[in-house]
Parts: C-alpha cells; sequence; structure tokens
C-alpha cells in the first residue's frame, strides 16, 4: 500500500512543504527512510516503532520505505515522526481520509507516544496557509505559537493515541481558538528620565528613532554610552502586526521563542559580544542559521565598543546594514534574511579612552591614528548620527530635576513615524532612512536657500554621495518632528551638527 502524507520543516526562517510518501509490501522486514534525511530522522525508525507499539498499535510486520520528498534537498529535525506515524498506521486503521487530505501533521515522537515542541512552527504555519492548507496537527506545547495566524484550523495534539483515535471516530480534538494580537504599549523597567545631563546625545538618540537613522557614539569610558542606548527600546514606537509576525518568525525559527506567549511584541534588542565570530553576527554554518544582524530585524543591533570588533567582522556589516538583507549562499540553496535595523555603535576615542576628555590622554598621536583606523571609511558611511558623550560634572550629576520621560519622548516619535507612513503608504518604504536614492528629490525637495548652502557643505568637506543622501534624510527626519512639511536650512544645520564628532576624529 502507498499513503502521501503531508508534513514540513524549515528552510532558513521559512517553511518548507514535504511529501512523506509511505510505502508498505511484502517481503522481509525492514524500515528504510530515504530522500536526504540528515541523522535525526534516520533516528526516527526507532522512535516511531517504540512510539507505536507503546500506544498500544501493532506495527506492522512487513517491507516499510518512505521517501521525503522532494529527495534533492537535505531534510533536518524530527518534524517528520507524526506523520511517518500516521502513514504506517494508516494500512491497519481506518483513518478518516478527510482529515487526511489538506492536512499538515508535525511533531516529534517519544519513545512513549507523547509529541515533544518543535521550533519553527509559525513559519510552517504561514506556507501550509499560503499553500491552502485547511488543517494543522501538532504538538500540544507548540499551540500557542500557531494560534496567531488566522485561516487555517489548528490542532494541538498532546499524544500520538490521542490523534488516532480522533482519526479513528472513537474522540474528538476541539479546534484551537485563534489569539488576537495584543498590541498594548509594552513596560520597560529602565526609562530616558535616569539620564542625566547629554541633552545633546539625547536629542540625536531622538531623531535616530524617528527615522531609523544609525547612530555612533564616541566618548571615555563611564561616560553613559550602553546605559543611553539600552534605552534606546522605551522611546522606540510599538511594531505593527505584520512587524510582529515578520520577527516571531525569525525567533521561532531558530527555537528562541517562549512557547507560553508564543510571539514577539517587543522590539528585538541584540548586544553580541566584541569576541562574537562573524558567523554569530551575518549567519550561517551547516544549518544556516541566521545570525544576529538578522535577530535584531526591526530592532535594534548594539554594537559596543565597536573598535574592539575584529575589523573583518565589521567589514561583513557593510552590506546587510546598507541593503537590508543576508544573502546565505550553499551548494543547494541560496536563503535571503531580512535585517532592517537601527544599528547603534559606541566606542572609545583612543586606546586609554580619554582623549579630547577633560582626564590626560596617555596615547601618542600615531596610536590613536591607528587606533580610529580600526573602522574603515566605508563603514562609517554607514552610520548618519555621530554623537559626542561626555562624562557628568559634579553638579550636573547631583542634579536632581526630573528630566523628561521616555513615554513623553516617543510620543512625539510616534507622530513623527505616521507622518513617515502617510508619506510612503504608495512604496515600500517605513522609515526615511529607507529612503531610495532615485526618490530623494520628490521626498527631500530643498529651496532656493537651502540647495545653496548643502552645496558649500557638500564642497567644504568633501562628501560622498552616501554622506550626502544621508544629511538629506536626516534633516527629512529632523523636520518631521518638528512638523514642517519642507526642509529648510535649520534641519539641514541641525543635521550637519550631528556629523560634527565624525569631522574631529576622522576627517581633520
Amino acid at each position: 500500500m502507498f499513503y502521501n502524507i503531508k508534513s514540513s520543516c524549515i528552510l532558513g526562517i521559512d517553511g518548507f512543504i514535504v511529501d512523506v510518501e509511505i510505502d508498505l509490501s511484502k517481503g522481509i522486514p525492514v524500515f528504510n527512510i530515504v530522500g536526504l534525511p540528515d541523522t535525526s530522522i534516520r533516528e526516527s525508525k526507532e522512535r516511531i516503532k517504540s512510539a507505536i507499539l507503546n500506544s498500544g498499535y501493532q506495527f506492522p510486520n512487513c517491507r516499510i520505505i518512505i521517501n521525503l520528498s522532494p529527495a534533492d534537498i537535505k531534510k533536518e529535525g524530527p518534524y517528520f515522526d507524526l506523520a511517518m506515524a500516521v502513514g504506517i498506521l494508516n494500512n491497519n486503521y481506518d483513518l478518516k481520509k478527510e482529515y487526511i487530505k489538506d492536512t499538515l501533521f508535525l511533531g516529534e515522537l517519544s519513545l512513549d507516544g507523547k509529541l515533544k515542541k518543535i521550533r519553527g512552527v509559525l513559519p510552517i504555519i504561514i506556507e501550509a496557509k499560503n499553500k491552502n492548507f485547511k488543517r494543522v496537527f501538532l504538538p500540544i506545547d507548540n499551540l500557542k505559537e500557531a494560534s496567531y495566524i488566522d485561516g487555517i484550523e489548528v490542532f494541538g495534539v498532546k499524544n500520538l493515541r490521542e490523534l488516532i483515535d480522533f482519526l479513528t471516530n472513537e474522540t474528538k480534538l476541539n479546534i484551537h481558538k485563534k489569539e488576537k494580537i495584543n498590541l498594548r504599549e509594552e513596560e520597560y523597567k529602565l526609562d530616558f528620565s535616569d539620564i542625566k545631563g547629554n541633552y545633546l546625545v539625547k536629542r540625536a538618540f531622538e531623531i535616530s528613532a524617528a527615522g531609523n537613522h544609525n547612530i555612533l557614539m564616541i566618548g571615555p569610558p563611564g561616560s553613559g554610552k550602553t546605559m543611553i542606548a539600552k534605552r534606546i527600546n522605551t522611546i522606540l514606537p510599538d511594531m505593527t502586526e505584520e512587524e510582529i509576525i515578520e520577527v516571531s518568525k525569525i525567533y521561532s525559527a531558530t527555537g528562541l521563542i517562549d512557547e507560553n506567549i508564543g510571539i514577539i511584541t517587543k522590539r528585538p534588542f541584540r548586544s553580541p559580544h566584541h569576541t562574537t565570530t562573524k558567523t554569530a553576527i551575518i549567519g550561517g554554518g551547516s544549518d544556516a542559521r541566521p545570525g544576529e544582524v538578522v535577530l535584531a530585524h526591526r530592532g535594534v543591533l548594539f554594537l559596543d565598543e565597536l573598535l574592539e570588533f575584529d575589523r573583518k567582522i565589521l567589514e561583513t556589516l557593510r552590506q546587510p546594514i546598507e541593503d537590508k538583507y543576508v544573502n546565505i549562499s550553499r551548494v543547494k540553496m541560496n536563503l535571503r534574511y531580512p535585517c532592517s535595523v537601527l544599528v547603534i555603535g559606541s566606542m572609545n576615542p583612543c586606546p586609554c579612552g580619554f582623549y579630547q576628555s577633560d582626564r590626560e590622554c596617555k596615547c601618542s598621536p600615531s596610536e590613536i591614528k591607528r587606533y580610529l583606523n580600526k573602522i574603515s571609511g566605508p563603514l562609517l558611511d554607514r552610520f548618519d548620527l555621530f554623537v559626542e558623550v561626555n562624562p557628568l560634572n559634579y553638579d550636573e550629576f547631583q542634579n536632581n530635576e526630573n528630566t523628561e520621560k521616555s513615554i513623553d519622548i516617543k510620543k512625539r516619535i510616534e507622530k513623527a513615524r505616521k507622518i513617515q507612513m502617510d508619506r510612503y503608504k504608495n512604496e515600500d518604504v517605513l522609515t526615511n532612512n529607507e529612503i531610495n536614492t532615485r526618490n530623494i528629490d520628490k521626498y527631500c525637495s530643498l529651496n532656493k536657500e537651502s540647495k545653496s548652502f548643502i552645496k558649500s557643505v557638500f564642497t567644504k568637506h568633501k562628501f560622498s554621495s552616501r554622506s550626502y543622501y544621508k544629511l538629506l534624510k536626516t534633516s527629512r527626519t529632523i523636520a518631521d518632528l518638528e512638523g514642517e512639511e519642507n526642509i529648510n536650512i535649520n534641519h539641514i544645520s541641525e543635521a550637519l551638527s550631528f556629523r560634527k564628532a565624525y569631522f574631529n576624529y576622522w576627517n581633520n
């Protein structure tokens, strides 16, 4: 007898539908799995046999061949255990055909027949819905995660016995009720009101959050760079439903999602250590896993102690930061991962950390130059804002006056983001930082006076094309924060002021 049961696995961060073809025939009892299975799939033969016997069913004494189609793509993970068990038992038990057709079976079987949690359920459910499947049977521990996708029936199953009893009309299984994505405001323990002084830095972060502009902080150790960066999430706008699904899909595929919540509602904040490898930052390896830059999608990638990272690793970030995606190539596949991130960097100005500060710098000019040259010009070009973070004096440190809270800054940023959403509703753009150079004149138009001013700036500082466009985009964001329809000289001047640190350290 031949049976075709549908299942799925993960390919990168996307679901991939697999035909589990099961052939049971007379002959010497043998159990083989073909179709480029990995070790975990080949070992499933023992799991499936024990699960069937320990669930009270008879294991067929015949020749069993299982093919995972398409056979030219390597399959990984224990996703197919349930589908293979259902196909084998279909030979001896009258399973409901209407629940086999247009149905996906997912789950790892334990030896006693229980279904164990698998990773990547969310992208699999999305793919199943796109391929017009009617229902999915999966482990009950994955039910919360799967319940946020509408338009497909989802059944949570505890064990093999429960599923077979349902498929033979002995018991009932209830379709899980769909969950609604809760878009309530997140509560944070940190707040921008904790930051004393450094008003210019806070203004830079407001502009950065409003237009999703990359920002680099330069300052001596202990001046508060990390403290400020860790509060960026408290002023970023809440994610939309589409963004929540995008981010949750990535975290589901990597197994980093909380099964009790089932979805990611906070913008990611990833802060890899400077000893992190290139594969961990960008992604890759034997299973082509997403790296930190992908896990930060729609959120923040914070590179603390930027110049302590290996230069080769930093250079690999140039393309992802600019293109908003990462390509991972393998022999038989090419995977593209999204990585639209807000990059925040922090660094000391010299090896000892006190160059151009109140404390004495012990570094020679050559040491300072060599240290600053660890970051290349093309990578510096990826940052829109450069800001110096200065240590507080005693009076500033003791000042207990109430400073502006994150919620107040966030309201201004959300207002600016709303202006951008309305402006780019017909474009594949969400923020000012994503404006295509083809449309820069359309959305960042300048009057005669502003054009004359920016021409003099361009000539004086010898801007690259990218720096010029970033200056315009930043000016556009400042105008949005001010509620101005047109960019004027004041907006350009403020945007230019946030490149002063760059001129001081790299262009003097």
